[in-house]
């Protein structure tokens, strides 16, 4: 039994949607004509219609397109099998619950709806090893002021990014700290997966700046370290890991995957403070996220860290996540690094 099918017997068959218009046609996954050629295209789904993810549009005047009123989550698959989907579509609901958002769906039927996106385009899974989930909505088509529309829905399976980070297994990330600060709770409370992300992708660029190879991690208002645009942060000191508390960071799925494997595995952690001198001064540095669940840093602003290479407990704790995800996670990494999808 998969993954996915224990989700839907743990928490019950879902309710069946409405509405739900299938695109036409029997082999939906497969490739669609587009000027005489073929396209590696995924399906996706937007507001009751399956359809090839290039014909998935969004309005100008939708208020997710011009002023970021959305939130949204995604999971992986390791081997087709969804992994942690309960953990990430509780946090899309309680985004959409912060930011006042209705999706249309409740947890059941938005689990069903992942699932059946998986199963659509499975037949094109074996050229990109694995995807990404995504799912996302909108406050919709309304004006500057007018906050009640119909909301706007969207779910489909992309690639794993797997040449961002594929090469940097074995040798090790490179970060930079950036100027730019990670939002506050007095703000915009960082817990929410919001798509307004503007400080994320300054961080990014900043971090480009000094090493066009690197990753940002953003210091919160106080100082301390927060998180990446996209990832959360380990240092490790001895044998102890440090990570930052949920105050200022978005709580990760796969953050909280490592907390519980650090605890089995008998490694000290501890959740608190953490300023840039006990990063530059760590024996290790690594990142966690959804698409490369646990990546070392060898390099912070240029500075080594540790000897320059991928430190012991960060390959312990990649080698239990292979074995909890039942897939090689590196190996996986460079078979499908150079598989690009044309949409």
């Amino acid at each position: 039994m998969t993954e996915g099918q224990n989700a839907r017997k743990e928490e019950g068959e879902p309710k069946k949607r409405k509405e739900q218009k299938p695109y036409g046609g029997k082999d939906l996954g497969l490739r669609f004509k587009d000027k005489g050629r073929a396209l590696k295209e995924t399906v996706a789904y937007k507001n009751g219609e399956w359809m090839p993810k290039s014909q998935v549009t969004i309005e100008l005047g939708d208020r997710g397109f011009y002023l970021g009123d959305a939130v949204f989550d995604l999971f992986r698959t390791f081997n087709g099998r969804p992994f942690r989907i309960k953990d990430h579509i509780d946090r899309f609901f309680r985004s959409a619950q912060f930011a006042r958002l209705d999706p249309g769906f409740t947890p059941d039927e938005l689990t069903a709806l992942t699932l059946e996106c998986i199963e659509r385009n499975e037949q094109l899974r074996s050229e990109f090893g694995d995807w990404s989930v995504w799912f996302s909505v909108t406050r919709g088509l309304a004006g500057w002021r007018t906050l009640d529309a119909k909301p706007t829905f969207v779910v489909y399976a992309g690639e794993v990014p797997f040449y961002t980070f594929a090469d940097q297994y074995e040798d090790g990330a490179s970060a930079v700290i950036t100027r730019s600060r990670n939002h506050t709770h007095q703000s915009l409370d960082p817990k929410v997966k919001h798509t307004s992300r503007m400080h994320l992708n300054l961080s990014d660029l900043e971090a480009r700046d000094v090493d066009p190879t690197a990753w940002p991690i953003m210091l919160d208002m106080e100082g301390n370290i927060a998180e990446g645009s996209g990832s959360n942060v380990f240092v490790v000191a001895g044998n102890s890991i440090k990570t930052p508390s949920d105050a200022t960071i978005l709580r990760g799925v796969t953050r909280d995957v490592v907390i519980e494997l650090a605890d089995q595995m008998g490694i000290p952690l501890s959740e608190e403070a953490i300023q840039p001198y006990d990063v530059y001064t760590a024996d290790e540095v690594f990142f966690t996220s959804t698409p490369f669940s646990v990546l070392p840093v060898t390099s912070v602003d240029r500075r080594e860290i540790g000897d320059g290479r991928p430190g012991p407990i960060a390959t312990r704790l990649l080698a239990a996540f292979s074995e909890l995800a039942g897939i090689d996670i590196v190996d996986q990494a460079q078979r499908y690094k150079d598989a690009r999808s044309d949409n």
